[in-house]
């Protein structure tokens, strides 16, 4: 009855399922792994933004990202990159990156805020930094990965803007070298003279979306391997209920064959 299940057509709807059941299933766990990651990094980063600021020769190791830390220097502003797209209350545009040289001949690349996208031309000269030593007050935060199935950045020539905050790929581009970490600017003194950029906001503590969606990719999986094995089912059942019913033999009668057996007797011998 269920030997159809061996014809190529239904082998390769087998394959088929059993790929799209694990491809949604590793999917709901990845985001289930993605929802641990966010919950975990919410309570280092609320942990680590209530202690007070630092400064930033005093802290180092694993205790320094998300730490509120100072720092002084002279902002580098001819070499400063935007970062984009970011929004700002529904707006769309940049974060200004600018590396501000420190006294040990190293540079700290700050995130000194958002600007408008119509200014895509850095050094902006709507959102010239302080000239001579500032202090900067604001969040550590690492160097950010690259992005799973999106573009890398290019490898050559110089950028004006980036997707994310590649430390490597900008040393190539500023004099001094770059710590392993750039800070998001929170106070500045002497403070900024014009508008822009409007200082970063905080990071976001919300757990977002990960565990609605690893629930819905364990539903898909789910409905897959309830709903294949009752395709199987019926389609078993319509197999079976149009196939012509068996032949019956009628038995012999006084020793007659069948056909025999119903013909007159008058005509019979």
């Amino acid at each position: 009855m269920y030997r159809f299940l061996l014809t190529p057509k239904w082998l390769l709807g087998h394959v088929i399922v059993a790929t799209v059941a694990v491809l949604f299933v590793s999917l709901g766990f990845w985001q289930l792994d993605r929802h641990d990651q966010r919950t975990t990094r919410n309570a280092l980063v609320s942990e680590r933004t209530s202690v007070p600021p630092a400064d930033l020769d005093e802290v180092g190791g694993d205790d320094l990202a998300y730490r509120r830390v100072s720092l002084s220097g002279r902002y580098l502003a001819d070499e400063e990159i935007l970062l984009t797209p970011r929004g700002w209350h529904g707006q769309a545009g940049h974060h200004v990156l600018t590396p501000l040289a420190t006294d040990d001949g190293d540079a700290v690349l700050v995130d000194r805020g958002w600007v408008p996208f119509e200014l895509d031309s850095p050094p902006l000269a709507e959102a010239v930094p302080p000239t001579g030593e500032v202090r900067v007050t604001g969040l550590v935060f690492p160097d950010e990965p690259p992005v799973r199935f999106a573009p890398g950045l290019p490898p050559d020539g110089e950028l004006t803007s980036v997707s994310r905050v590649d430390l490597q790929r900008l040393q190539r581009q500023v004099d001094r070298p770059l710590k392993p970490y750039y800070v998001q600017l929170q106070e500045q003194d002497p403070p900024q003279d014009a508008d822009l950029p409007v200082a970063a906001e905080a990071p976001e503590l919300t757990a977002g979306n990960h565990l609605s969606y690893a629930v819905q990719w364990f539903l898909f999986a789910a409905v897959g391997l309830v709903g294949y094995p009752a395709l199987i089912r019926r389609t078993a059942r319509e197999r079976r209920s149009g196939e012509p019913p068996p032949k019956v033999e009628r038995p012999a009668i006084d020793g007659m064959s069948p056909p025999e057996a119903h013909m007159p007797r008058s005509r019979q011998g």
